[in-house]
Formats: structure tokens, C-alpha cells, sequence
């Protein structure tokens, strides 16, 4: 049962791997835009199950982390230092399409429309990769498209993270402005 997930996670990642390096148009996995063609406003949410850290599981990648430098709190850099970094791709997304009156917001109910990020995969650079998912009010999938991001070159474990999800946030910034105006 464990090498058939494994399996199939090394599937998944490679899939968005060739996706990502594909034309523009074919990051669209599923679904399509047109629905959301004028949409102004979109929830805007993170989902970490499906993440994996180098290949690793969050839970396999602590246990090696520790012991490659245990004077450190994996564990507690993962969830105070890592993961909080995706807000810089909320961040830099939202500076380019609020130029365009488009806005990614906390959740709401007021909002018709959630944009679900995935991170499947964050490697050793802070390359992202992830699955965008945009669903109505009723939780129906309108679109799911792939989203890369690049990482850094040299610095702390969160400032590679952080240029990962910038990355991955001007990248998402272009796919929106792109398909809904």
C-alpha cells in the first residue's frame, strides 16, 4: 500500500513537472476560465496535504532534517518559518492584479469563488510546485491548473521558500490577469 502512494505521488509530481514545462495554455489541467471570465474577487486558501519536502513526506522530512542538524526544531521551522511563507505569494500576486482590480481575499462568504493552492512539491532551492484549484460556492471545480514558482540560489532555508512562493505568486498573478478580464 505504501509504495502504491509513493508511486503514485512520484507520478503526480512528474506529471506537474512536464506540465509546468509545457506551453502556458497547457498548465489548465481540468476545467476552464471561461466561467470566470469578469470575476473581481477570489478566496484565496492553502491546502498542505499533499505537500512533500525534497521528496519526503512533512513527517519524513522533519525526522531527517533533525538529524542532519538537530540544534534545530524541524518540526517548528516547518510550521513557524516555512509554511508562513506563502503568504509573500498572496502578497506579490496581489500587487500586480490589484492594478487590475482583481483581489485575493482571506475567506468569505460574500466571495462566489475559492482559489485552492496545493504545494505538492518544495525542493532544497525553494522551487514550487503546486495544483490551483478554483471552485464556486457549492465547492464544484470551475478550473485546476498547474503553478511553478522558482526558489532562490543561496540563503536560509525561508528565504529560499520565500523566493519560491514570490516566484509562484508572479506566476499566478499572470495566469489570473491573463483568464479573468
Amino acid at each position: 500500500m505504501k509504495t502504491t502512494k509513493r508511486f503514485t505521488l512520484l507520478f503526480a509530481i512528474l506529471t506537474l513537472g512536464v506540465m509546468a514545462m509545457s506551453a502556458h495554455d497547457n498548465l489548465i489541467v481540468e476545467g476552464s476560465f471561461a466561467k470566470l471570465a469578469g470575476v473581481k474577487k477570489l478566496n484565496v486558501q492553502i491546502d498542505w496535504s499533499y505537500l512533500h519536502l525534497y521528496g519526503h513526506t512533512p513527517q519524513e522530512w522533519v525526522r531527517v532534517r533533525n538529524e542532519e542538524q538537530p540544534e534545530w526544531d524541524a518540526e517548528k521551522e516547518l510550521e513557524k518559518e516555512l509554511k508562513p511563507r506563502w503568504i509573500d505569494m498572496v502578497n506579490v500576486s496581489n500587487e500586480k492584479l490589484n492594478k487590475k482590480q482583481i483581489y485575493l481575499l482571506p475567506y468569505s462568504e460574500e466571495q462566489e469563488y475559492t482559489l485552492t493552492v496545493s504545494p505538492h512539491q518544495v525542493d532544497r532551492k525553494g522551487n514550487v510546485e503546486a495544483f490551483c484549484t478554483i471552485t464556486d460556492y457549492e465547492g464544484k471545480t470551475i478550473v485546476k491548473f498547474v503553478l511553478t514558482g522558482k526558489g532562490g540560489i543561496f540563503g536560509t532555508l525561508g528565504n529560499l521558500w520565500g523566493d519560491g512562493f514570490k516566484s509562484a505568486g508572479k506566476n499566478l498573478a499572470k495566469i489570473l490577469e491573463r483568464h479573468l478580464q
